[in-house]
């Protein structure tokens, strides 16, 4: 990589490209071969398993992005959204899930296909269940890792900022934190649509029995033995849509909170560091946000 290319703050797609993502693509790539090998021809139910795993490869390349960006500093945590490495490998789990339950589904069309119409009830039940799990799931514990934070040693300081009253122990300060009314509302409407989604989806799934609430779905092996196509609901055109929204607008509410620092905290802080610590800590931070470029270049 030129010289030029070094100094970007964006890295180049090869830089991206770690042996955790490349392991996750392959899996995903090669269970996913292996349901479309089954001649599936509505790919919807196919959506969601990518949908998921298009997510996860979204916070893996974020994490890889943050990590190699401030790979020579260890003085900043910085996590706007979390820990993305979280978010990667528990939406890569329930994708993998997904498929699996795809697989078994377009198998049993052909090895079993007089049992299709059985499994409707356990079939749309589970699959949406495990789709919307997946975008609550990365919102559970935001609390305890969305912060910013700076993280000093004290040996590692010089001894002039040693005798600062500030410095004589290690210093770990957090300059941003998840706001408690911010948290509340993260996780009430994550809550509340997980459970929302469910429960629609099951009431319509045990009680509403029309032409216009199902849609017949059919698999791979439909039409053996005379089989009949799996019903689909409604609720799953929703589901597929409205939980993944969902969990982007609460994650852009917590990436707002969270750079909504208290600049004057944040430089008097900056100021009782010695010079070398602080041209660190904000080089990295302008790294991987310009938004404090421009905050610093105000104050």
């Amino acid at each position: 990589m030129s010289e030029k290319n070094s100094d970007e703050n964006y890295l180049l797609l090869r830089e991206l490209l770690n042996e955790t993502l490349l392991r996750d693509i392959i899996i995903f790539v090669i269970l996913y071969l292996f349901v479309l090998a089954q001649s599936w021809e509505n790919l919807f139910l196919l959506l969601f398993p990518i949908i998921t795993f298009a997510y996860s490869v979204f916070f893996r390349i974020t994490n890889t992005n943050k990590w190699r960006t401030t790979l020579n500093s260890t003085q900043i945590t910085y996590n706007p959204i979390g820990l993305e490495k979280k978010h990667a490998n528990r939406l890569f789990f329930t994708a993998i899930l997904q498929l699996i339950l795809l697989f078994w589904i377009g198998a049993e069309s052909y090895y079993h296909p007089q049992l299709i119409q059985s499994y409707d009830l356990f079939f749309n039940i589970i699959f949406n269940f495990l789709y919307t799990f997946g975008f609550y799931w990365i919102l559970t514990d935001v609390w305890n890792y969305s912060k910013i934070s700076i993280r000093l040693k004290n040996n590692d300081l010089s001894t002039q900022a040693q005798n600062n009253t500030l410095l004589k122990s290690d210093l770990d300060k957090v300059i941003s934190h998840l706001k408690l009314k911010s948290f509340k509302i993260v996780n009430i409407v994550n809550l509340s649509t997980f459970i929302f989604l469910n429960i629609l989806n099951i009431s319509f799934v045990l009680f509403i029995d029309n032409t216009f609430s199902r849609f017949s779905y059919y698999l791979p092996g439909t039409g053996i033995e005379g089989s009949l196509p799996l019903n689909i609901f409604v609720t799953s055109f929703l589901i597929v849509i409205i939980s993944p929204l969902v969990a982007s607008f609460l994650l852009i509410i917590i990436y707002k909170d969270l750079n909504n620092k208290n600049h004057a905290d944040f430089e008097n802080l900056l100021k009782k560091l010695p010079e070398e610590n602080r041209k660190n800590i904000i080089e990295n931070l302008t790294k991987i946000n310009k938004k404090f470029n421009r905050d610093l270049s105000r104050e």
